[in-house]
């Protein structure tokens, strides 16, 4: 599918919207209950509830209170509304950062109640990272008690006989040959078995006249890793690449000879502590199974060396306990008074540690959550078949299925229990990207187990070029899934089916060091925040301290968003418009038509946000697991709901062929009750509890719920109050359903994305074009209430449209969109209480007519203090990098753009523009002694109506540019006359960034 049509209404343009300030509405009007001059002054300042956060990471201890108060008082003063304290060693990357305060020693502990002290009078809430680096772990984390994978070994023996020998030793990497992407596999994988701390679990014996476990060694073996949780696969491996294998059953093969249940002998009793068994073999030959497990050695990653040790064993609380009370208890003790208050939750940063797969108390946890003993189907996992193939493929789903429960419950749940207890609330991201991208996670479950389920976005090495973001560059560079980020969707879906009020984001990551900037981040905020996320910490801002210099001491990844930037004065702005954007999307529920359920298989991920071609553009939908299937959805009055107010048209199953029983029974309950449920019919249970007999109950209520629906010749069934369907298109049972798309629009070659929140009385549609043009569409909202409002969340300016009309259920709006420019579409429901409208409401279709032109030479003012001249002249604007004086090709910072001209044109009445043009990269303008305020998006456009004079007019315009060109013009300095301080290193002959004002800076006149 073309990317720029994959997740779009109509693949649709954008367009660029002027919304003046003058005569903007000052109407009066209530919003769910609330005054609308109190939501207006919400939107306008959110508030600190309300705005972003930020990764704000202690490298090597080396921060000082000075840096601290400065950090924090900065952050507050940008709009800055959270910390989220994370303490590593080197900053990844090769990028080295000095020793300071050693984590937990008494120095850092006074530092980290500093902090608090400093967040708690700034109101900023912080959270902490339960570990150094990533992921949790530390020196406090025994070999019993860190990640596992189980291993196997085999030996023959002829009976009858009396048995008594050791039995040999598994492997130390039995089955793990193809490791790629586990982090340090490399430094433990050959270890000695008696330095990985081998311990067992079961011990078996089978019939000898095996076949020689089949399923590891025929062709079926291309699916064995993947089934038997055995597969390593890098973080960009598909969602589907990941489900696909596990979900394709083996085939039956001639010459098989599967061995029965019941000639499974468990011999573990019989094995001592020393691996010696004692057995009086019976007549024939006995293949006996050792199955054990290893800890993987997986260590936490770039943590400080007095922190560093192995990574929990996932799968056992035992491990989080650890780490509470080596940790979690110290954080807590040492906040004191602002543990609850201003220290406000724990958090278990990305999950990559690998793909652990054993614990030691598996066998028992098998037993509660599948509701058997696995013990005779161990020998599926060495490749045998046990039973048929189809019992070893059930017995392999319920054993991945065992180990996701596991992570849930023994990790992410018991977690949260844990900061609950200590009046703490928990954030996790916790479903990947992972290392491997192959861990065996029900991701919506984890994620559910979250107070704030969170994800991550990236910016792509070139996102900011031309053709930068092409699929066929490959997601190490992009970073996107067909235009998309990878998990966020997952993240936003786990949030509204566990009733969570936010999805967050660790935002912005990348590996380009200070080539970003509020403009050229704003398509991918956008992008998240149409994918559903509502609640961003940019990553990173790293601790500084003042005397290490600019741009100072940086992560080695991460777009760096501090004090040290050079925008920094200017960064308020965007993280406004971050603020205004977090504060409507948090309100209210999310608008979805659809709800697909994701099936049982594990591992259970969620695509990328895409659009169905069965739905067709401009809906919107959410993925469901089997927990919420079976425990929080019921229905009312035909649609399907959520406790906590979510509703859905359509049910849509996986196209599978088996399900658990449960969940059969739950959709008949569904349906019954009115439901619209669309898939086919199952055959078959796909686990093996109560099995055969499960098998014969699906096909029960099979029949029951699709009668004679068959998909071909029968398509449609209806069932008690609701409705079965099979092969019918789910765009034709929404258009019967009376359901059209949410938002269409007319303009089939632009990109225009959006989301839609409903609260109470009050719909909100966030649209944003997804392309660097201007274009012009008309939308239309599927809504009827009345004149909608353009709300600008760029500049807080807010009224309603001037242009727009009803018809069929629909509103339509003309509107014109910049280039990556968005819009927030307002509708209030009529009520009894006359509603009053500004007579001059938005012009949005206003166009803008060139009037004056400023030409000729500028006075240009840099700071001297970074190499450049106090004052120059610029006869025309130009880009610094194409000067030949030094200390402007390779300035990096601010410089004061001055100009005087007159504007004998001018017209009274008539709306007036200034337009910047291009400009590189941040600009904040002042005309004859007004500020007019800051531009970092396009339109790069700022009224100036009754400013101009006829004569003498002064206009200031401040230029910003990034940091790369003074670092680049430094490494090829002698380090005592450079001017910046850093420990990112930059060739002196990197491309230089283009920098300053292009123009043409024109003077505009509003029509229309």
């Amino acid at each position: 599918m073309d990317r720029r049509k994959f997740i779009t209404l109509s693949s649709l343009a954008t367009a660029h919207l002027a919304t003046a300030q003058t005569g903007i509405a000052q109407w009066a009007t209530h919003f769910n209950g609330i005054p609308y001059s109190e939501l207006k002054e919400k939107f306008v300042v959110p508030g600190q509830a309300f705005q972003p956060g930020c990764y704000w990471w202690w490298f090597n201890g080396l921060m000082d209170k000075e840096g601290i108060t400065r950090d924090l008082e900065e952050f507050k003063a940008k709009g800055m509304g959270e910390v989220l304290m994370i303490n590593s060693a080197g900053g990844l990357g090769g990028a080295k950062v000095p020793q300071g305060a050693l984590f937990l020693s008494p120095e850092w502990r006074e530092l980290y109640r500093f902090a608090l002290k400093e967040a708690n009078r700034l109101g900023i809430k912080m959270g902490v990272n339960m570990s150094s680096g990533w992921c949790m772990g530390g020196p406090w984390i025994p070999p019993q008690h860190s990640c596992r994978w189980f291993l196997q070994s085999t030996v023959t023996i002829q009976g009858p006989q009396k048995f008594s020998g050791t039995l040999p030793l598994p492997g130390n990497r039995d089955g793990y040959d193809n490791l790629v992407n586990a982090p340090g596999w490399k430094e433990y994988i050959d270890l000695p078995l008696e330095q990985i701390d081998y311990r067992d679990t079961a011990i078996v014996a089978i019939p000898a006249a095996a076949n020689n476990n089949p399923l590891r060694t025929d062709k079926r073996s291309t699916l064995f890793i993947a089934k038997t949780n055995r597969k390593d696969a890098s973080n960009f491996i598909k969602a589907n690449d990941v489900m696909g294998p596990v979900s394709t059953a083996w085939e039956t093969m001639p010459g098989d000879r599967p061995i029965p249940v019941d000639k499974v002998i468990d011999l573990t009793s019989k094995v001592n502590a020393a691996g010696q068994l004692d057995w009086e073999v019976p007549a024939g030959e006995w293949t006996i199974i050792r199955t054990g497990h290893r800890m993987t050695g997986s260590k936490v990653m770039i943590a400080q060396p007095e922190a560093s040790g192995l990574s929990v064993d996932w799968l056992s609380h035992t491990g989080v306990d650890l780490q509470f009370e080596n940790l979690g208890k110290i954080l807590l003790q040492e906040a004191g008074e602002y543990a609850g208050k201003t220290l406000k939750y724990f958090c278990d940063d990305s999950f990559e540690d690998g793909f652990p797969n054993w614990t030691a108390d598996l066998l028992p946890q098998f037993k509660k959550y599948r509701g058997y003993d696995p013990t005779p189907y161990l020998p599926v996992l060495n490749g045998f078949i046990i039973g048929s193939v189809e019992i070893s493929d059930r017995f392999l789903n319920d054993y991945r299925k065992t180990v996701a429960d596991c992570l849930a419950d023994e990790h992410y749940r018991h977690f949260a229990d844990l900061c609950h207890q200590n009046g703490l609330q928990v954030q996790n991201e916790a479903a990947g990207p992972s290392r491997s991208g192959t861990m065996c996670m029900d991701a919506l479950k984890n994620l559910g187990r979250s107070d704030m389920p969170q994800g991550e976005f990236w910016l792509g090495g070139k996102h900011d070029e031309a053709g930068g973001l092409d699929e066929k560059l490959g997601y190490g560079v992009v970073r996107l899934e067909q235009g998309q980020n990878k998990v966020t969707k997952m993240v936003t879906s786990a949030a509204h089916i566990y009733g969570k009020k936010t999805a967050s984001a660790e935002s912005f990551t990348s590996f380009r060091h200070w080539y970003d900037y509020p403009g050229n981040m704003k398509q991918a905020a956008d992008r998240a925040f149409c994918e559903g996320i509502n609640r961003f910490l940019f990553h990173t801002s790293t601790a500084t301290r003042p005397k290490d210099g600019k741009p100072g001491i940086e992560y080695g990844a991460g777009t760096h968003f501090n004090p040290n930037v050079t925008w920094w004065d200017q960064a308020g702005a965007f993280l406004d418009y971050i603020s205004r954007c977090q504060y409507l999307l948090q309100q209210g529920l999310f608008v979805a038509d659809v709800l697909y359920y994701n099936g049982d298989i594990t591992p259970n991920i969620v695509l990328p946000k895409h659009v169905d071609p069965a739905v067709g553009k401009g809906y919107d939908y959410d993925v469901c697991n089997e927990e919420v299937l079976l425990t929080r959805i019921s229905v009312r009055n035909g649609k399907l709901v959520l406790p906590d107010g979510m509703s859905y048209h359509v049910l849509v199953l996986r196209e599978n062929a088996s399900m658990p029983v449960p969940v059969l029974m739950k959709i008949k309950e569904l349906v019954l009750a009115g439901a619209t449920v669309v898939g086919p019919r199952p055959e078959k249970d796909s686990g093996l509890k109560d099995y055969p007999q499960c098998d014969a109950r699906i096909k029960e209520l099979a029949a029951f719920i699709w009668g004679a629906c068959d998909g071909k010749t029968v398509k449609q069934q209806m069932v008690g109050k609701g409705k079965i369907y099979w092969n019918v298109p789910i765009y034709d049972i929404l258009k019967e359903k009376g359901v059209g798309p949410d938002l269409i629009c007319d303009n089939d070659n632009a990109f225009i994305d959006f989301i839609h929140r409903s609260i109470g009385d009050t719909e909100i549609y966030f649209v944003a074009n997804r392309n660097n043009r201007e274009d012009t569409a008309i939308c239309r909202f599927r809504n009827s209430y009345g004149r909608p409002e353009i709300w600008d969340a760029v500049t807080g300016e807010m009224g309603p449209a001037a242009v727009y009309s009803q018809e069929s259920g629909y509103a339509s709006v003309p509107l014109i969109f910049a280039p990556f420019q968005s819009w927030f579409i307002v509708f209030k429901k009529p009520g009894q209480q006359k509603r009053t409208i500004d007579k001059k409401p938005v012009k949005n279709k206003m166009s803008f007519k060139p009037v004056q032109e400023l030409r000729g030479a500028w006075s240009v003012h840099f700071d001297t203090a970074w190499g450049g001249p106090a004052n120059v002249a610029f006869a025309t604007l130009e880009d610094w990098t194409k000067r030949l004086e030094e200390g402007i090709k390779y300035y990096s910072g601010k410089a004061v753009y001055v100009k005087r001209f007159d504007a004998d044109e001018v017209q009274p009445g008539v709306p007036y523009f200034l337009e910047t043009g291009v400009v590189h990269n941040i600009a904040e303008i002042k005309l004859n002694g007004k500020k007019l305020g800051i531009l970092w998006t396009a339109p790069w456009r700022v009224e100036v109506t009754g400013l101009l004079r006829p004569t003498g007019n002064e206009l200031e315009i401040v230029v910003v540019n990034c940091w790369p060109n003074r670092l680049i013009g430094d490494a090829a300095l002698p380090s005592e006359k450079r001017l910046t301080r850093t420990n990112i290193v930059f060739k002196p002959d990197a491309p230089l960034m283009p920098s300053g004002l292009l123009g043409p800076v024109v003077i505009t006149k509003g029509e229309g």
